[in-house]
């Protein structure tokens, strides 16, 4: 008997797969996602101290910025915004996890019922009873066959990864926007020096022109020229003094801090320098693998393709294993009497037959958001070279103009010293040996500016090769 009982369920197995929901036959194809290649050392660079690195900044050696950044990753908002959203994501991966599990519980409880005189219950008909239940042992075991639950497990992965990697992002930018406004206000800091020089040295001018106008041997030209020039001179002091607060500013909020932070004590008017390393002939492609946000692209598009697993694997049958084991009594005095233990175990088969369209529409919106997430994927890498295309080009053209501003101001400071001879020897009067100091200053200024435009389109570049964050595909591939 057992045997015809075997053969019949071979039999009706087919048949029951078959009355399954069916899978929609029209779904867009997509191509496997190309997992982030690991990082490269560029050509020409030490291997020991594989560049750019995750501490960057530091290779600008100033410990007031080093400082500030440290403050900035321990105290910023948006990264502490971040670390939450990662702690949540970790806290998911548990959940999925815990699905593919044994689940173990124990159940206790008392009901007072009273049962119809004309019911069903026979002898309990027309009575009051005190039903007790107990049963120490519950188990139940979802079997996943398709791999739905190991599918939604990588989901969960994927978002986490996701999470870090936008972690690291915040991170990146965070330190990047530390290095960009700490070096334009101390660049602000030292043209507004320069130009104070500048304005005192505009007041002699223009004190010297009005004597020479006044006796009869300079023009009111001349005269009107330099209270121009001192008036420029006066509201780039003030347009300067409100640059270097609102730098102040955007700091103190960098660094999780009000607009009057005590913490921002007057940075050292000595300029940063920049780097003398240069860059290798060569950036391999795989340095674009650093960056966070090509990482977080990536295991969004990861996640969604094991979410379109899920999803498929929601068409097939759903099987749970169920045992429950403890006593069942409408007497409590004699509950945990022999005849009363109470046991069932077996398994719990459902089949979606028919679920009025909602797994087709599950899976093409699942998969609509692969396709998605694998064209930003694309898009986040066209949109990096575009960045780094971007940059280097800025690095090109700053370097030039540095050595034509250096030749500039080497010039001018020549003409200082060749009009101070003069002077000195008597053969030249002091107006032309003042203007000469005024196009020296604004000589400096400009190179002030230009250096400071440096070591930010430094930052940058460093920024846009992922500032030196390890590759998270690589932790992941021991994690998983």
């Amino acid at each position: 008997m057992s045997h015809v009982r075997k053969l019949a369920g071979l039999v009706l197995l087919p048949g029951l797969l078959s009355a399954c929901a069916m899978l929609p036959q029209h779904l867009p194809k997509n191509a496997k996602v190309a997992p982030a290649s690991a990082p490269v050392t560029p050509q020409g660079m030490a291997t020991s101290n594989a560049w750019p690195q995750a501490d960057w900044w530091r290779a600008l050696h100033d410990r007031q910025l080093d400082h500030w950044v440290e403050q900035a990753l321990a105290n910023n908002p948006d990264l502490h915004a971040a670390g939450a959203r990662v702690l949540a994501a970790q806290a998911d991966v548990g959940l999925a996890n815990a699905r593919r599990l044994p689940h173990f519980n124990a159940n206790l409880s008392f009901t007072q019922q009273y049962f119809s005189a004309q019911g069903l219950h026979l002898s309990a008909n027309g009575t009051s009873n005190f039903f007790t239940s107990l049963n120490p042992l519950q188990i139940q075991y979802h079997v996943s066959l398709w791999g739905r639950d190991r599918a939604l497990v990588q989901a969960a992965r994927g978002e986490k990864e996701m999470a870090e990697a936008e972690q690291a992002q915040t991170r990146l930018l965070l330190s990047t926007a530390v290095v960009l406004h700490y070096s334009a206000l101390l660049g602000d800091e030292q043209v507004l020096g320069k130009e104070q020089v500048l304005h005192r040295v505009q007041q002699r001018i223009l004190a010297l022109s009005t004597v020479a106008y006044r006796i009869g041997v300079g023009d009111a030209t001349g005269m009107l020229q330099a209270r121009l020039a001192l008036a420029q001179s006066s509201k780039e002091i003030a347009s300067l003094t409100a640059a270097i607060a609102a730098q102040r500013h955007a700091l103190a909020a960098l660094l999780g801090e009000g607009p009057c932070a005590k913490t921002l004590s007057t940075p050292r008017v000595q300029p940063l320098s920049l780097p003398q390393s240069e860059l290798p002939k060569d950036l391999p492609l795989g340095l674009l693998a650093r960056r966070p946000d090509i990482v977080a692209a990536r295991w969004a598009a990861e996640a969604a393709a094991a979410r379109v697993h899920a999803a498929r694997a929601a068409f097939y049958p759903d099987l749970n294993l169920r045992l429950m084991a403890g006593w069942n009594s409408i007497h409590l005095a004699d509950l945990f009497d022999p005849a009363n233990f109470a046991h069932a175990v077996g398994p719990v088969l459902t089949l979606p037959i028919f679920e009025g369209g909602a797994l087709r529409a599950q899976l093409r919106g699942q998969n609509a958001g692969f396709l998605a997430a694998q064209d930003a994927y694309q898009g986040q890498i066209l949109a990096a070279l575009r960045h780094v295309a971007d940059v280097l080009s800025a690095w090109t053209k700053l370097r030039q103009q540095r050595a034509a501003q250096a030749q500039a101001v080497e010039a001018a400071q020549r003409q200082v010293r060749l009009t101070a001879g003069a002077w000195q020897s008597g053969t030249q009067p002091l107006l032309p040996i003042l203007q000469s100091q005024v196009q020296y200053l604004r000589a400096q200024e400009a190179n002030i500016r230009l250096e400071t435009r440096s070591v930010q389109n430094w930052a940058m570049l460093e920024s846009a090769l992922g500032g030196g964050v390890l590759s998270m595909s690589q932790e992941t591939t021991h994690g998983q």
